[in-house]
């Protein structure tokens, strides 16, 4: 969903020589006529986890100009309305990532949906193109998970959780090329296909497999480029569509002033979106109050000192928690990548809700504070951030991802224009591990078939939401997505976390509803407030 930003000791960097050619890229094609439209046979998901939901497959082109030239197999799955004599259709929904698989999310993210929706809309995801879960083939960057494990803890050895100094970051961009040139050369053939674009000729094909003349699209996060890119390939195809956690479509397009010179993620906003984010939540902490907020100090200005004086610490003297050693830049990856939801979210272990987020910085606030550590402090684990739903399959997590951003969205081309771009963001936004997310030197894939604007096509209204507080995809990208529409309508939400879809607002889902039912917008400058305080129980 959610911009699945793994910090850098999980997603590093990399550079490589002039030498290795880029595989050229063809000119878009729109979905051909001649594609057959894929028959869904939807049956109970084998999963017990899954109950209530059905499920099915799709084939489709792996490429579309050469339709009958090989294919993808997409899974699908989808909750049936709950009032089948009054269902308007299906609705879509992407979660993001990109690489994020619906077949794993859909049945942990239904609740998000609004009661009026999930009632009236068949709701279907699916997992996209190469990108793991029931989906085949599947981009993988070796023969087997404890393959890349081993490859990128030898990459990787002795660099922070954020490279911060020139040295740290040049050393990272180096690897990472190492990494890429070990994807390309084992999936050059499949990474070329993996595109935004061809994931919205996939969803056009399953829009008709549905039955439905228009389509109905929920996006979150990278879900709504997905959108964006559909709106605009297929504006004739179109009946509705919430982007929520809004991508700027120019900014990963990258036709901006900012491309290449600044990676993907720092042209979006993310990093001043985490920075952001940070503040608001250290002052929320302190108007908890420590029975809310462990870590809380007395007043937002305490508070904000206190983690600066922790960081402050640990970046003269590490200490080890759970066997591991944890400076200040393992802290501010935990804290950045960890507050995407305000409450847990059940099996994700990267969603672990603000109030655990607050306990994880104490724990070490005492670790650091303290000549032996507290049994609390032995407990926490900065990893679990970092953590994935278990796929079935292995899925080189970091490949798949990479193969979109890398494919089509350009980023900054050698080693010291990656120095350079990380010292800008650091400079605006603090030490963070956005601009070391997108380190493409290397990939030496471009998407064959990218769609990069116009962004302004004709289409119906579209409803875009957005939370103040984003650590993702910050509120000023929802906003300069919104105007960037044909026909965008922005609606706020003054709250925390990564869409409004995983931290509720009933005001926002009524909204919603309202909206995908009958086509009733939102009026403008409309506010809506959260269900639940950040550090509420």
């Amino acid at each position: 969903m959610f911009a699945s930003r793994s910090v850098s000791r999980v997603i590093p960097a990399a550079v490589l020589a002039a030498s290795v050619g880029v595989i050229a890229a063809a000119r878009p094609a729109a979905a051909s006529e001649t594609v057959p439209v894929p028959v869904l046979n939807w049956q109970p998901c084998a999963d017990q986890q899954d109950a209530g939901f059905q499920c099915a497959t799709a084939r489709v082109p792996i490429d579309y100009s050469v339709p009958d030239g090989g294919s993808f197999t997409l899974a699908l799955i989808r909750q049936p309305a709950q009032d089948q004599a009054n269902r308007i259709g299906t609705l879509f929904w992407n979660p993001g990532g990109p690489s994020d698989v619906g077949t794993q999310y859909l049945p942990v993210a239904i609740d998000g949906f609004p009661a009026q929706v999930r009632s009236r809309f068949d709701i279907v995801s699916w997992d996209p193109r190469g990108m793991g879960g029931d989906t085949r083939p599947v981009v993988q960057c070796f023969d087997s998970e404890q393959d890349e494990t081993t490859f990128t803890e030898q990459l990787y050895s002795g660099l922070p959780a954020i490279p911060v100094s020139p040295a740290d970051v040049a050393k990272l961009s180096n690897d990472r090329a190492t990494l890429n040139q070990a994807c390309v050369s084992r999936e050059g053939s499949l990474l070329a296909h993996v595109s935004t674009a061809d994931n919205a000729r996939d969803l056009d094909l399953l829009r008709q497999a549905a039955g439905d003349a228009k389509i109905s699209y929920y996006g979150t996060s990278y879900g709504t480029f997905l959108g964006a890119t559909y709106l605009n390939m297929f504006p004739g195809n179109v009946r509705a569509a919430v982007l929520d956690g809004a991508v700027y479509p120019t900014a990963w397009a990258g036709t901006g002033k900012d491309s290449p010179a600044l990676s993907t993620f720092v042209r979006i906003g993310s990093d001043s979106g985490a920075s952001e984010t940070v503040t608001a939540f250290l002052a929320a902490c302190a108007e908890a109050g420590v029975s809310g907020c462990a870590f809380a100090a007395p007043t937002a200005e305490a508070t904000q000192q206190k983690y600066a004086s922790l960081l402050e610490s640990l970046k003269a003297h590490p200490v080890t928690v759970d066997g591991g050693e944890i400076d200040d830049t393992a802290v501010i990856s935990y804290f950045q990548s960890s507050i995407f939801t305000i409450h847990p979210v059940p099996g994700f272990g990267r969603f672990p809700g603000y109030v655990e987020v607050a306990h994880f910085l104490q724990d070490v606030w005492l670790a650091a504070n303290s000549a032996s550590q507290s049994p609390a402090a032995a407990q926490a684990a900065p990893a679990a951030a970092a953590a994935s739903p278990q796929a079935t399959a292995y899925t080189t997590s970091y490949g798949r991802q990479a193969a979109v951003i890398c494919g089509e969205s350009p980023n900054p081309p050698t080693v010291a224009a990656n120095v350079k771009q990380a010292l800008v963001s650091d400079l605006r936004a603090g030490v963070n591990s956005w601009p070391l997310v997108a380190i493409c030197l290397g990939w030496a894939v471009e998407a064959a078939d990218a769609y990069r604007g116009p962004w302004n096509k004709p289409t119906p209204p579209v409803l875009v939401v957005g939370n103040t507080f984003d650590p993702a995809t910050p509120y000023s990208s929802s906003r300069r997505a919104a105007a960037e529409l044909f026909d965008g309508h922005f609606l706020t939400v003054d709250g925390f976390g990564h869409t409004e879809l995983l931290n509720p607002s009933r005001c926002a889902q009524d909204a919603i509803a309202a909206y995908l039912i009958d086509g009733t917008l939102p009026p403008d400058g409309a506010r809506c407030a959260q269900d639940y305080a950040p550090f509420s129980q």
